[in-house]
């Protein structure tokens, strides 16, 4: 068992699949930043700002040390951008978590997901996404994190990889 389980990747690289399906089978609790994110903001997320981004994000990092106080493992978190995975290291020193990367090898297929009109999220700038996805890859893998190729849209095989690195953490 891990205390967190943070799933990682660009928009359309299928976080959002994967953890419905890990809470699914984890019975956890699971938490996207941007439900976080969205008690401060109104529907546009027109009143965005660097004060109230910080401002959730100390409310995740506030929650998932009362899950953790209060014994829960497993509890998944999604919806980080790039430079929040990173900070993780440092941020929980003394937690058994793990960071699942999710990165796709095609443009096209993430251009496919972001573009999807099925999509719950309203995001649709698949440049900075493959960018995003692209910067994924190269950068030096982080402590406790592994990178998981969803290229196939396989998401049942990621969940299954995903689980075993819990049960061997």
């Amino acid at each position: 068992m891990r205390d967190f389980i943070f799933v990682a990747g660009s928009p359309g690289s299928g976080k959002s699949t994967v953890c419905t399906l890990l809470w699914q089978r984890l019975a956890s609790p699971y938490l996207e930043f941007g439900h976080f994110r969205q008690m401060h903001l109104d529907n546009t997320w027109s009143n965005a700002s660097p004060l109230e981004e910080q401002m959730s994000f100390e409310n995740l990092l506030f929650t998932l040390k009362n899950y953790s106080h209060y014994g829960y493992k497993n509890v998944i978190v999604t919806d980080l951008e790039e430079y929040r995975i990173q900070q993780l290291p440092d941020l929980f020193p003394k937690s058994n978590y793990l960071i699942a990367t999710l990165y796709v090898n095609s443009y096209a297929e993430l251009k496919a997901r972001v573009l999807n009109p099925e999509r719950d999220s309203g995001y649709r700038n698949y440049e900075a996404a493959w960018a995003w996805n692209v910067g994924i890859q190269e950068r030096t893998t982080l402590q406790n994190e592994y990178k998981l190729d969803n290229s196939a849209a396989q998401p049942d095989g990621v969940v299954e990889a995903i689980l075993r690195l819990v049960e061997a953490g």
